[in-house]
């Protein structure tokens, strides 16, 4: 499919800001262009414009600037309070199960699983099955097996490859769970038994 829309130097992107926003220094404008991008800087712009009632007029650089770096510390605080969480929820999975199954690598033991989810609508069920055999728990074990094998990249994990002590064991929960995706997780959270479920909010938050 064609495209026809022609790239933009540095130059003309500064003169296409004065659209959104009134500046005076085209150096700062220049330099912040180079360093964000006029897609991303104009999409700041595009806001501002909606707040013209706002301002009385287009907003100046000052305005501009402090928006984008509103926002850029805002992104960065939801980052670290969403990390935590993820580290969190990832650690409570682990613990909880493997301590109350016995079994280190529950993950990838199909009986700790509810594979229909437990929907009652027969559609939504057999979609979850479908799902869950085709998709999510081979994923899962191809998942562990390029964890394991990735010598470069994870030398840490060596004892579970040939030749070391836990050659002949998968990866244990905790340790699997730091490398696997949130996405991952949260899955496997929805397909767990809704006894194990009950098991991770328990271990979780004890006593509420």
């Amino acid at each position: 499919m064609p495209n026809t829309e022609l790239p933009i130097d540095l130059e003309n992107q500064v003169v296409l800001m004065k659209k959104y926003v009134n500046f005076r220094q085209r150096k700062k404008m220049r330099d912040f262009l180079g360093y964000a991008g006029y897609f991303r800087a104009s999409r700041y712009g595009k806001y501002l414009l909606t707040q013209v009632n706002a301002f009385g007029s287009k907003a100046d650089a000052k305005v501009f600037f402090e928006l984008y770096d509103f926002d850029v510390q805002l992104r960065l605080l939801l980052f670290k309070y969403c990390k935590k969480a993820e580290v969190y929820f990832k650690s409570a999975i682990a613990n909880a199960i493997s301590l109350k199954t016995g079994d280190a690598g529950f993950y990838l033991d199909k009986q700790y699983y509810t594979p229909t989810k437990s929907e009652k609508d027969k559609k939504t069920r057999n979609g979850n099955v479908s799902f869950f055999n085709t998709k999510f728990f081979v994923a899962l074990i191809n998942d562990e097996e390029k964890l394991r094998r990735d010598v470069v990249k994870h030398p840490e994990l060596k004892g579970y490859r040939r030749g070391g002590s836990r050659q002949n064991n998968v990866l244990p929960a905790w340790a699997a769970f730091s490398y696997f995706e949130m996405g991952t997780i949260v899955m496997l959270y929805s397909y767990l038994r809704g006894d194990l479920r009950k098991e991770v909010l328990n271990y979780t938050y004890p006593g509420k």
